[in-house]
């Protein structure tokens, strides 16, 4: 049986994938919104502003889609972000 940090975790992350492809679903050709790149080689994850354990939601006015290059750069630094997305 699973204990309720399981349930919660599972239901996270379902609504996680759910928002990436939304977000992804939204824009003309899947790119990091921070330097308008196609993620390649690696990827485009889901990006939050705000980090979960800084009191940050799972939605669509927190979240956005970065290249895994962006989201390492900004992850700890969400602020430094110059050029992209109005936060």
């Amino acid at each position: 049986m699973k204990t309720p940090q399981q349930i919660a975790r599972v239901k996270e992350l379902a609504l996680r994938r759910k928002l990436k492809k939304e977000l992804l679903e939204e824009q003309e050709y899947p790119h990091c919104v921070t330097c308008a790149g196609t993620g390649f080689p690696l990827g485009l994850t889901l990006s939050h502003i705000i980090a979960l354990s800084r009191g940050g939601k799972t939605s669509k006015t927190n979240c956005l889609i970065e290249c895994i290059t962006c989201h390492q750069k900004y992850e700890k630094h969400p602020e430094r972000r110059g050029n992209g997305r109005e936060f």
